[in-house]
């Protein structure tokens, strides 16, 4: 059983975790830009760090380059302290090249840090994720 830690807006994070997860199935690149941070950045593996435009030019390319399917998505800890929420989790999703090709799985693990706004909104501040060898 995942160990979620009972404070206030725990709800408010899952809430935006969900909205991440529906636009990066539905590949709705304009929804999940509107639930990042206006400085997001992400620590994808295997590359380096990625901000600004670069982050959301590199998140248009994904989203019209593969079509994602979640096998998996587990919320494994919360922590919400003050403005500032962590959540860990771990996936397994499959992706297709949406021009043709062969369908892979892949599986990580990763944190998402998510600041509450001047608006009230949480959104993603930063991710980093890495994978796992499939089994």
């Amino acid at each position: 059983m995942p160990r979620l830690k009972q404070k206030p807006n725990i709800e408010d994070i899952l809430a935006i975790i969900a909205r991440e997860k529906t636009a990066v199935e539905s590949g709705d690149i304009l929804e999940y830009l509107s639930i990042l941070s206006d400085d997001a950045q992400f620590l994808p593996p295997d590359s380096f760090p990625k901000d600004n435009g670069e982050l959301r030019t590199w998140l248009h390319n994904f989203a019209d380059q593969y079509s994602i399917k979640w096998l998996d998505f587990t919320s494994l800890e919360i922590e919400v302290i003050d403005n500032l929420a962590y959540h860990v989790y771990c996936y397994r999703w499959s992706s297709t090249p949406r021009q043709g090709g062969r369908t892979n799985i892949a599986a990580g693990k990763g944190i998402h840090i998510l600041r509450k706004e001047h608006d009230g909104a949480w959104r993603i501040t930063r991710e980093i994720w890495n994978s796992n060898p499939l089994s």
